[in-house]
């Protein structure tokens, strides 16, 4: 999900962007306050992990939109506790709509996203 949507956008992607955690040099740091459209890579097991995209986010979850989660395009609620990097695309001017998004809890939180 993340490498198709920066690509198009004209992004730089990271090196090796098929690897989940190699999303935590994309960009810049976007930790001190997620906001809509950031990448969020989380990690999932001792090694491997999982990106997505920031649409919201609730008291103990971020809502992600996510190109392989539960084998399709979704959002899923994923804890804030595996989240391994925020990144923010370099922007020009950030579009009005890139700020944080509070959302309702709801839905069981996503243990693997495969």
């Amino acid at each position: 999900m993340g490498n198709g949507a920066a690509k198009r956008a004209g992004k730089a992607l990271p090196t090796q962007p098929l690897w989940a955690r190699s999303w935590v040099n994309f960009g810049k740091d976007g930790s001190a306050r997620p906001q809509l459209g950031d990448v969020l890579v989380f990690r999932r097991g001792e090694t491997s992990g999982h990106v997505g995209i920031y649409i919201g986010e609730d008291y103990g979850a971020f809502h992600v939109l996510g190109g392989n989660q539960s084998d399709g395009v979704t959002i899923t609620r994923i804890a804030k506790d595996r989240c391994i990097a925020v990144r923010r695309p370099v922007y020009k001017a950030a579009p009005a709509t890139a700020k944080p998004v509070e959302l309702a809890a709801t839905g069981a939180l996503s243990l693997n996203e495969a």
